[in-house]
């Protein structure tokens, strides 16, 4: 059998802490703009919807002088 090619690629460094640190705080920047833009853009298209299911149900309703 052939040597395992990947075992070529792993190096027994270890990234320095800055690295680490930097990756980290990239992911954390990530997720919060994520939680914010699904905040706005999930909230805006809800209102949208409920706003126009409210007028779908407004148009539905009958008054007494219709009936």
């Amino acid at each position: 059998m052939a040597e395992n090619p990947f075992k070529d690629l792993e190096s027994s460094e270890k990234a320095p802490e800055s690295l680490k640190r930097a990756l980290v705080s990239e992911i954390d920047t990530i997720r919060n703009t994520s939680i914010i833009i699904d905040l706005y853009v999930g909230n805006f298209i809800n209102t949208i919807t409920a706003s126009l299911n409210t007028r779908s149900d407004d148009s539905s309703i009958t008054t007494k002088d219709e009936q």
